[in-house]
């Protein structure tokens, strides 16, 4: 059993050891480690992201093993901001408060989800395709006036990524 203390070690370079069982003479094979990540909170929760200047931490042809990152509270919001956007373009309701009434909900919550459905589209499709930084999340745009100039919105969405 391996009894060595268990650490995560953030200098960003590779460490090496031996292997306790390799050899009982105490020489063993070197194991070289090398993670390139870093850990960054989203809402409440921690996330791991890749270095900015690390393109692709995965070695080697594992092209189809990580999926896109979809945030489902995000999308969610976004869809319902989109639709209520449209009952309200097409007059099928009067006004957010009518809308808060149908969906039981608080009105300051249906003006705050109208606004993502200002969301530039290259925002919104990196949304569904899961492309967005990790560290955005709804809360984080939701926290922030969300602009009405979409190059103010990208320079948002980067900030918060």
């Amino acid at each position: 059993m391996n009894r060595s203390a268990k650490r995560i070690v953030t200098d960003g370079l590779p460490h090496e050891r031996r292997h306790p069982l390799a050899d009982a003479a105490g020489g063993g094979i070197r194991i070289t480690t090398f993670v390139p990540l870093h850990f960054r909170k989203r809402g409440v929760k921690k996330v791991i992201v890749r270095p900015p200047e690390v393109d692709d931490p995965v070695v080697g042809n594992a092209s189809g093993l990580i999926s896109p990152n979809q945030d489902s509270a995000f999308l969610k919001a976004m869809g319902r901001g989109y639709y209520w956007q449209h009952l309200l373009d097409t007059a099928a309701v009067a006004d957010t408060p009518e809308i808060a009434r149908r969906e039981g909900i608080h009105r300051s919550t249906v003006n705050e989800l109208l606004r993502l459905a200002l969301l530039s589209p290259d925002i919104a499709l990196a949304t569904l395709q899961g492309t967005l930084p990790r560290t955005v999340s709804l809360e984080g745009v939701l926290r922030e006036t969300v602009p009405l100039d979409w190059n103010e919105q990208r320079k948002l969405i980067a900030s918060l990524g």
